[in-house]
């Protein structure tokens, strides 16, 4: 094909590309729009026991954490207080979730791993990886009223 006919072509199909390019270049500039912001680059994690006290402190006044047991990716930890009681604090979205457990949660052992899955259809399941701790919290679940 010639150069004499390939720009009447180009001009030809110029209405149908220049929407398709302005999309382009709108998508790339709103994509330098959210990194300049900082927006989606910090993934929220629970960073050790004492921040995994605190959220579910924050969740629950007066819960009173003593010790928790943070999972390997800080997705999740089971917090106990003084008098037996446990609470598992997750990331649900770019949130925090909490809720005492009971024996209304139904778990399961599986090697390093303790799938929790609760009754309440809105908080749902997670599969936290406690490592060779799994089992000794697992037996320590079986102790809820």
């Amino acid at each position: 094909m010639s150069l004499d006919a390939f720009f009447p072509r180009l001009l030809a199909l110029a209405p149908e590309l220049l929407p398709l390019i302005g999309s382009l270049i709108a998508i790339l500039l709103l994509a330098r729009t959210a990194r300049w912001m900082g927006l989606g680059t910090e993934y929220r994690r629970i960073r050790d026991e004492d921040h995994a006290i605190r959220l579910a402190e924050e969740a629950e006044c007066g819960f009173g954490g003593v010790a928790a047991d943070v999972d390997a990716a800080g997705y999740g930890a089971i917090v106990r207080n003084a008098a037996g009681s446990m609470m598992l604090v997750r990331i649900h979205g770019n949130r925090y979730v909490a809720r005492r457990l009971d024996r209304s949660f139904t778990t399961r052992l599986d090697r390093n791993r303790l799938h929790l899955v609760s009754s309440e259809p809105t908080f749902g399941s997670v599969d936290l990886d406690f490592g060779d701790q799994a089992g000794v919290i697992a037996s320590r679940m079986r102790t809820l009223a």
